[in-house]
């Protein structure tokens, strides 16, 4: 007991380190000095905005009617519909600017724990857990995609799925499996799919990995028995948990347009290209000069210490065990991948699902992981066998110091030379008022020599720190240069990757002037319905997502649109005035306005009742997108409802009816959301049990 406590102790301590190292190396935004900008706030909140504000008025959040004349929430892959911390925050505090970026932040917390619970499970150094830990916490990947909220999900939970995975394999017992099932059923419900493809391949690699590796001591038929036993409860209740999941995105798959494989152009873009891996050595360099890395800025930084890369470099050179070689063959696999070109094509012919992917750069969190893992060994060897270091080692680090040396001479130079420089413009700079002002003009003066003579003379003083560190065994202290090291980093690159000019605060005044919870719109046309202003849809998205009114004059851009949708805008934007009799009607009229009236009684994302008093037969046309599950009840009798136009929802009324509902009633999937809550709950609490009865289990 006294052991467990100790180590519990220990883990305890380590989180909180990797909390404050966390919070000051993402400081301009774990401060709410400034938001996230971009793709945060104009794609991924407003889902669990409209989810937030939905639970709150009491209505389940199945159908979201103001993105493009609406879409079925539960299969909005962007929104986190079946991630449970999702549900967790809408249905408590709820969504605003400040717990949406708290959210961002908590996955990457909690992807460092995660790492540093791989790397215990991997027997590494107490001060290798920790560096592993904080090189992930802090790498490229999560500084370069602060904006992308699902790409840092499933970032978050995949060490998760590792650690746990590798527990069932190496010490399975049934609460493992269900642990394991868990995991990867976080990792699903959060990911985007480039990243649950990936990680599909990956973990297929490792059980093949695992088998070879463990069949010559067991035997053949004893290692099948063996995968049988440890898989057979893990896929039993990762299929429990999922089938919610399951039946949503099937449900939405045929009717959304990118339900179906990329054609090969459209599934090589957004590469992680061969260039950008200097940022390995240099991440500062990964912001500037766009013809150099030919890729977006988001995809570039694959930075993740300069210790570990050092020990990535020694790895190449000396002896590798059995695992460092397994991640070695994975990680390359997966940088090939990520840079899209031939080899993306290769895989787009001949690997099920990797045609579905067209944001290439996501593979490099693959690559990533394994170049920490192989370099946390590496690292790991060193230490545990407390020598000096050989003259090998000292060679990579004259080399590195010599490299580094001359890159920052030779950009110096030219900066003067050519005065691409903000040393140029300084006295510029100096007579801007306020911190925002001044962070703009940095990122835009700033030149691509800049960064390297920037980053040249910091690595160079981190190299000096570290090999004194290596020459004295001081492993504690190593940790503290890694902290610096990554600190540094990543305050370089967020201003240019990962925040916007303007604070939290400004943002979420913006949505304060959102109608609170779920109002009954406006029977105004549609064409009224116009965005806010340009600079509020950058910080935010379109309007129309927040004014709690249906309908929009043109397609608002957003990754999910239905079919149908689509082709919708494509006439409107054809034909300038074929889809201008929509626009001129509110969100619900009656085709014939002379023979009735119409009133909207009660209205919310899944259920309108209308009043209506017809003197002959009439039709009610809502302007809600056509899709299965829609109905409408008219004395107490139930009928689907008749699609209208090219998208719409056509309701006949027959002569003296004074009252209708139409709703959306998804059985299946409300099934299926039940099915899947009563499971995970049920998996909750064996693995609750369990780790009273099992405290020596290392969870």
């Amino acid at each position: 007991m006294q052991k467990y406590t100790s180590k519990n102790m220990q883990s305890s301590r380590a989180v909180l380190f990797f909390l404050i190292l966390m919070l000051i190396a993402y400081f301009p935004a774990t401060s709410f000095m400034f938001f996230l900008k971009n793709d945060a706030f104009t794609g991924y909140f407003p889902p669990k905005f409209f989810m937030s504000e939905c639970i709150k008025s009491g209505y389940l959040p199945l159908w979201n009617p103001y993105i493009n004349f609406g879409i079925p929430q539960y299969g909005d892959i962007s929104s986190g519909f079946w991630n449970p911390i999702t549900w967790l925050i809408a249905s408590t505090v709820g969504y605003n600017a400040y717990t949406f970026t708290i959210e961002v932040f908590l996955y990457i917390l909690l992807g460092g724990i995660g790492f540093y619970k791989v790397a215990k499970v991997l027997d590494l150094h107490p001060s290798v857990q920790k560096i592993s830990a904080l090189a992930y916490m802090c790498s490229g990947f999560m500084v370069g995609h602060l904006q992308h909220f699902n790409w840092l999900s499933g970032a978050a939970f995949f060490p998760w799925c590792f650690w746990s995975y590798q527990l069932l394999i190496t010490r399975y017992s049934f609460k493992i499996a269900v642990q394991t099932a868990i995991f990867f059923y976080l990792l699903i419900a959060s990911a985007h799919p480039g990243i649950t493809i990936g990680a599909f391949y990956f973990f297929i690699a490792y059980t093949l990995y695992f088998t070879i590796t463990t069949v010559k001591k067991n035997g053949f038929i004893h290692e099948l028995l063996s995968i049988f036993k440890t898989h057979f409860w893990f896929f039993a209740f990762l299929l429990l948990f999922s089938v919610g999941l399951i039946i949503g995105y099937l449900d939405i798959l045929p009717f959304f347009t990118r339900g179906e494989k990329l054609s090969l152009n459209s599934s090589l873009g957004n590469p992680t290209t061969f260039q950008s891996w200097i940022s390995l050595l240099l991440p500062f360099s990964s912001v500037k000069n766009d013809i150099f890395f030919c890729t977006d800025i988001a995809m570039r930084n694959c930075y993740f210490s300069l210790v570990l890369g050092v020990m990535l470099i020694i790895s190449i050179f000396s002896k590798k065990n059995k695992l460092q070689l397994f991640f070695w063959i994975i990680g390359a696999l997966f940088l090939l991948l990520s840079t899209g070109g031939i080899y993306k094509k290769v895989a787009y012919n001949y690997l099920p699902l990797l045609g579905y992917v067209r944001l290439n750069g996501e593979f490099r969190l693959f690559t990533i992981i394994s170049f920490i893992l192989i370099s946390a060994l590496e690292l790991n060897k060193y230490i545990s066998k407390e020598k000096l270091s050989n003259g090998f080692f000292k060679l990579v680090f004259v080399v590195l110091g010599l490299i580094l040396g001359v890159l920052t001479i030779y950009s110096l130079t030219i900066a003067a030379i050519s005065k691409e420089s903000i040393l140029f413009n300084l006295q510029h700079l100096m007579a801007l008022n306020g911190i925002s002002e001044k962070l703009k003009y940095i990122i835009d003066a700033i030149s691509f020599y800049d960064t390297i003579w920037t980053q040249g003379i910091i690595q160079v003083v981190f190299l000096g720190f570290i090999y004194n560190c290596f020459k004295n065994k001081k492993w504690h202290s190593l940790v503290i240069v890694v902290s610096f090291d990554l600190i540094i980093a990543c305050l370089l690159n967020i201003p240019f990757t990962g925040v916007g000019k303007t604070s939290v605060a400004n943002v979420q005044s913006v949505l304060n002037q959102s109608p609170k919870g779920i109002p009954k719109p406006s029977m105004s046309p549609i064409a009224q319905n116009e965005s806010k202003n340009i600079e509020i849809d950058k910080l935010v998205g379109d309007w129309s997502f927040y004014n709690k009114q249906i309908g929009s004059k043109s397609r608002i851009s957003y990754p999910i649109i239905l079919k149908t949708t689509s082709d919708y805008f494509d006439s409107t934007e054809l034909s300038i005035h074929k889809n201008d009799f929509f626009e001129s009607k509110p969100f619900v009229f009656l085709i014939d306005t002379t023979a009735s009236s119409i009133e909207v009684l009660k209205f919310s994302p899944q259920k309108i009742i209308i009043n209506t008093n017809s003197t002959k037969n009439n039709s009610l046309i809502l302007q809600q997108n056509f899709y299965p599950h829609w109905f409408y009840n008219i004395g107490n009798v139930k009928h689907p409802v008749i699609p209208f136009g090219i998208n719409f929802i056509k309701v006949p009324i027959p002569k003296g009816v004074e009252s209708l509902t139409i709703v959306f009633e998804p059985k299946w999937v409300l099934f299926g959301m039940a099915f899947s809550a009563l499971a995970l709950v049920i998996g909750i609490l064996i693995l609750l049990f369990g780790f009273r009865k099992q405290h020596n289990v290392n969870i």
